[in-house]
């Protein structure tokens, strides 16, 4: 096999070859024929070898020094804007570009057959409280009522028991007054009988049957003095609330009875009742709040979560989406930074906090940034969490992500949207 020779041999020997044939030529014109013959082929040689000598610069030596990368792109994080439920997306908020802030809304997703179970087994509850709360309410007026007319009963008996007690109580007193009255004639008739005795007006059977009548009269008074005493503790005890008639005193117990009941029932039942207004009260915030849940999920409003602009919309109107579904990608241009590919030779010289010099155009003004990760690849799973994929590596090549520090774009909010544009090709170079 018959080897080719070199680059280099073929491009300096036609050179030769050609300034040969025109020297033959040239040798067979005389005089200044010869001589413009002569300097045009060298002229064109030195022209040849200077473009030779500067292909190898820039092809060969030029990369050796250069410090720029051979790739480089813009790039920021980008978030996800999910849904949280199954249904429909009735309405897309936002598209492409768009600026989104924490809070705003997204999308609207309508999902009518959500659970109502809890929702109706919470109504059950309070129709249920609202009832037995009602027939409490019921059951109270009712009792007071009765109560209030087996009072007024009972008053009436008493008010007579009272009445009866006292005429009793002033009967007792004109009898004690009576006998203690019959005493004194009784004690005035005794002496002076015993002064006629002594003169002899009288007899003895006389003195004695006096004595007698008095002995009678002193125990019929002491009899009305007790009786007296009786009615007066009578009259305390009726003052007391005692009932202490003769007549009525069954009547009057079994109404004192039954409005004690009524009164416990009614107790019974203003605490049943707080009970039942208190658990009633929380069933009712629980069943607004189910109820508000429903009607959530039901036409469920997706808001951001974070700023930036709209990268992607994912679900258009009309999909049909499922819970932790993507709606929407969000770049977070608060994070501007860029992806540049460094050649083997480079990694040596680069480190985390390296600064890169990035220029956006070729007449721009370069930016710093700030390497954060050195990665020999990048997975897949890394590249999702950004904008764009990353660009294409050699085998040997190393990735730089570095973040943006201009103060200016940090403060310029319509700079830093002119320069959210993932995947806008850029030139960087490791800063010396």
């Amino acid at each position: 096999m018959r080897a080719s020779k070199p680059i280099s041999y073929l491009l300096f020997r036609r050179p030769a070859r050609i300034a040969g044939t025109i020297d033959r030529r040239a040798r067979s014109r005389p005089g200044r024929s010869r001589q413009k013959g002569s300097f045009v082929p060298k002229l064109a040689a030195y022209a040849l070898l200077a473009f030779v000598l500067w292909l190898m610069i820039a092809t060969l030596i030029q990369p050796l020094l250069s410090a720029q990368a051979t790739r480089a792109v813009l790039e920021a994080p980008v978030g996800l804007v999910t849904s949280p439920i199954n249904g429909v997306v009735t309405q897309m908020a936002v598209h492409t570009r768009d600026a989104v802030v924490p809070g705003s809304l997204v999308a609207t997703v309508r999902n009518p057959t959500v659970s109502q179970e809890i929702l109706t087994t919470l109504t059950t509850q309070r129709l249920a409280l609202q009832s037995q709360l009602s027939q409490l309410g019921n059951q109270f007026k009712a009792d007071s009522q009765e109560m209030r007319s087996v009072g007024q009963e009972a008053q009436v008996h008493r008010q007579a028991s009272l009445a009866q007690t006292w005429d009793a109580w002033q009967i007792a007193q004109r009898q004690r007054d009576v006998a203690h009255s019959v005493v004194a004639e009784q004690e005035n008739k005794v002496r002076t009988n015993e002064a006629l005795l002594k003169e002899g007006a009288i007899s003895e059977q006389v003195m004695n049957a006096a004595e007698a009548q008095l002995s009678t009269a002193r125990a019929n008074a002491a009899v009305a003095e007790q009786a007296f005493a009786g009615q007066a503790q009578t009259v305390v005890s009726a003052g007391q609330g005692a009932f202490v008639g003769t007549g009525g005193s069954n009547l009057f117990q079994t109404l004192s009875s039954r409005r004690e009941a009524l009164r416990n029932s009614i107790d019974r039942a203003q605490q049943d009742g707080t009970a039942i207004f208190k658990q009633l009260k929380q069933i009712t915030q629980l069943e607004d709040d189910e109820r508000r849940r429903v009607e959530k999920l039901a036409a469920y409003q997706v808001t951001a979560t974070q700023p930036g602009l709209v990268h992607t919309v994912l679900a258009p109107e009309g999909a049909y989406v499922t819970a932790g579904a993507s709606l929407v990608r969000v770049t977070d241009c608060s994070r501007i930074g860029v992806v540049a590919v460094f050649p083997a030779r480079l990694a040596k010289r680069l480190s985390i906090g390296s600064m890169l010099d990035v220029k956006i155009g070729e007449n721009s003004t370069a930016l710093p940034a700030r390497v954060e990760q050195l990665l020999p690849e990048a997975s897949e799973a890394l590249q999702s969490t950004y904008s764009v994929p990353f660009p294409y590596a050699e085998q040997g090549s190393i990735y730089a992500v570095a973040r943006i520090e201009d103060s200016g774009v940090q403060q310029a909010e319509s700079r830093r949207q002119s320069l959210c544009v993932p995947g806008k090709v850029v030139s960087a170079s490791l800063k010396t």
